[in-house]
C-alpha cells in the first residue's frame, strides 16, 4: 500500500514541472504541418520504392500533389521521361525540370500536355538539345520564362 501512495506522489510531483499546455508545439502559435505535407514527407521519403509504378496511380492525384511529386523526383535525381510524363497535368502553369534526366522527347510531350506553361527551367539538363527548346516554344504560347542554361546543338 505504501509503495503505491509513493508512486501516485511521484506522479504528482513530476506533472507539477511539466511545461503548460500553451507552450506545446502544436498550441495557437505553431500551426501543425497539414496532412497533405506530412503524406507527401513519407511519399518522398520512399518514392525510390515506388516510381517504377507511378503512372499506375498519378491520375489520382490533383495537379498541384503531382506537381509536387515531380519537384520530390527530380531532388532525389530520380526524374526522368516515364516519370514526368507520368504526372504531367494540362493545368500545370511552372515546370522546373532542372537537373533531372528528361530527354527532347519526353519536352516534346509535355509541351503537348502542358500547353499553358508560363515559366520553364531545363537548366543542366544534358539530355535536352535546342530541338526540345524548340517543341516548348511551338506548343506553349503563353510561355514568359525559359531558364536554358547551356543546351546541346542538335
Amino acid at each position: 500500500m505504501d509503495k503505491g501512495k509513493s508512486v501516485v506522489a511521484e506522479l504528482s510531483a513530476s506533472s507539477s514541472s511539466l511545461p503548460s499546455p500553451s507552450s506545446y508545439p502544436f498550441s495557437k502559435k505553431a500551426k501543425p504541418r497539414k496532412l497533405v505535407s506530412l503524406c507527401l514527407g513519407t511519399l518522398g521519403q520512399h518514392l525510390e520504392d515506388i516510381i517504377t509504378d507511378i503512372s499506375e496511380f498519378a491520375a489520382l492525384f490533383p495537379p498541384h500533389i503531382t506537381l509536387a511529386i515531380m519537384s520530390i523526383a527530380r531532388r532525389k535525381s530520380l526524374l526522368n521521361d516515364k516519370v514526368l510524363t507520368s504526372l504531367a497535368e494540362s493545368s500545370w502553369q511552372i515546370l522546373d525540370i532542372s537537373g533531372s534526366d528528361v530527354t527532347d522527347a519526353g519536352l516534346a510531350t509535355v509541351a503537348n500536355v502542358c500547353s499553358n506553361l508560363r515559366a520553364v527551367d531545363i537548366s543542366r539538363c544534358e539530355k535536352i538539345t535546342t530541338a526540345g527548346v524548340s517543341e516548348i516554344v511551338c506548343h506553349c504560347p503563353s510561355l514568359e520564362i525559359l531558364r536554358c542554361g547551356i543546351l546541346k546543338i542538335a
